[in-house]
């Protein structure tokens, strides 16, 4: 299920609130909001440094504009609340934006009105009807949501207050999807109450389905045939500052593999990529050789990964991936290596020294049996008969080595390295990109994130593991230097 906390236009109000246990961020672009987001200063920065989908609230605003104010404070999705066209929602989902269509709700009747935007609107959010686009404060009759037949997914609003948990608990409909949190926890507008979100998410977060519905659809048959692959359903969401975590598992401890990953989706991560720890990692520097060694001395194998991951999905919705060298997948097995995948939830692997004609004849038919991507590298010195291949043959995303070298943090990309961004930007590759190696400060990633879609860190996070008691510090320190 899908936690929303919208109307956000504080600075520090908007870095607790990512904290917290939620999925998006809203921020409010109508002038007439007492909610609307101040012109310019530390909000801008703060928006774009959110980790979280970022969801920008717009009412009958011109799209140049809405794709203005897009660009500028990095949003992933839009939320139109006025009189805008399907036309106008088709065309914001051509320049890689979700959607979500917001109706006002009196009676079943007026859910006449969502017909005319199944095929371009991602969700429907469903407020209370009144007068004006400012809300009322006031909930619907939910009763009503019995006349809704659709199958776009809703998030229901609409004067949702903390002491709404018992009765969130007994609805029921198979396209309900999440909740949309606003004025009922404010202090005053724009300004929410944290504590009040706190014990009112990590409530909800209990209630039955509200944890294993990763894909913010419940889980009824007719909608699990829906469901994409995460790695996907990441990259049609949101198409720009995609980060994405490496950590060998069983470094620093070998038993903390759940607690590093929850505590990354926690604290706003996009994606996870999970060392396979081997001995002879070619193609990584000494924080992560180091790091291996460790993990291989705590007793960690491919075998014990997947029994720490067994039941990841019951708390992680994100995307995650295996990372590892070919040795230790071809001594599992193959069958028995995707097979595992698929049964612990992992969405895709990552093998670099996997030669790509053997990928093409042994391993991808058994990894699209299991529905498991299997992502490839590729390099500066990679030709672009090579990478058009490899674009053609694969889909999630490709791994865009920043250079030839070994892993480990770089200061700053040259023009060596520009140029290559430029090249690879220049081919119009059907698959997006992220790029990997080097990462470890807010210059390499918004370098990264201008010329692909998401940055990959690892070297930098595993020393920070290294350096700090919990998993939690570490990647606070990581995310306060990007």
């Amino acid at each position: 299920m899908i936690v929303k906390v919208c109307g956000l236009r504080s600075p520090e109000n908007i870095r607790r609130i990512e904290r917290l246990d939620v999925d998006c961020l809203g921020f409010v672009f109508y002038r007439e909001s007492p909610r609307c987001v101040p012109e310019g200063g530390d909000v801008v920065d703060a928006v774009r440094r959110c980790r979280k989908t970022k969801v920008g609230v717009f009412v009958d605003e011109a799209t140049d504009n809405m794709l203005d104010k897009a660009e500028l404070y990095g949003l992933d999705c839009i939320q139109l609340h006025g009189s805008e066209t399907p036309e106008a929602c088709r065309l914001l989902k051509s320049r890689g934006f979700s959607v979500i269509k917001a109706f006002p709700i009196a009676s079943a009747d007026d859910f006449g009105r969502v017909e005319a935007y199944q095929d371009c609107a991602d969700y429907f959010l469903f407020d209370t009807k009144c007068a004006g686009h400012g809300g009322s404060g006031k909930r619907f009759d939910w009763s009503v949501l019995d006349g809704y037949s659709a199958d776009t997914p809703f998030i229901l609003s609409g004067g949702l207050k903390p002491d709404c948990v018992r009765d969130l608990s007994s609805l029921r409909h198979p396209q309900f999807a999440g909740i949309d949190l606003n004025s009922g926890f404010e202090t005053s507008p724009g300004l929410k109450d944290v504590d009040a979100v706190t014990e009112f998410v990590d409530t909800v977060r209990l209630l039955p389905g509200w944890r294993q519905s990763p894909s913010g659809y419940t889980t009824t048959n007719k909608n699990k045939n829906k469901m994409q692959n995460r790695i996907t359903r990441l990259f049609a969401s949101k198409s720009k500052d995609i980060l994405s975590i490496y950590f060998c598992a069983g470094y620093p401890e070998a038993d903390n593999t759940v607690e590093v990953i929850e505590t990354l989706e926690r604290n706003g991560v996009d994606m996870i990529e999970i060392g396979i720890p081997f001995s002879d990692p070619m193609a990584d520097g000494p924080v992560i050789q180091n790091a291996a060694t460790k993990a291989l001395q705590n007793g960690m194998s491919l075998k014990k990964i997947f029994s720490q991951l067994a039941d990841i999905r019951q708390t992680v919705r994100i995307p995650l991936l295996l990372m590892g060298y070919l040795n230790p997948v071809m001594h599992f097995g193959f069958e028995d290596f995707f097979r595992s995948c698929s049964e612990c939830g992992i969405d895709g692997c990552i093998i670099p020294d996997l030669p790509f004609d053997d990928y093409i004849d042994d391993i991808k038919p058994v990894a699209d049996k299991y529905g498991v991507k299997v992502i490839m590298l590729i390099t500066p010195e990679t030709s672009d008969d090579r990478i058009r291949f490899i674009d053609e043959h694969t889909s999630g995303f490709i791994y865009m080595v920043s250079s030839a070298a070994t892993t480990g943090a770089q200061q700053s990309f040259d023009e060596r390295k520009q140029a290559y961004f430029r090249r690879i930007n220049a081919m119009s590759l059907q698959n997006p990109r992220m790029v990997g190696f080097g990462i470890s400060n807010r210059a390499t990633f918004r370098a990264a994130c201008d010329n692909a879609s998401g940055a990959i860190i690892g070297s930098r996070f595993v020393t920070l593991m290294g350096e700090s008691d919990t998993p939690d510090t570490a990647i606070i320190k990581l995310l306060d230097v990007l």
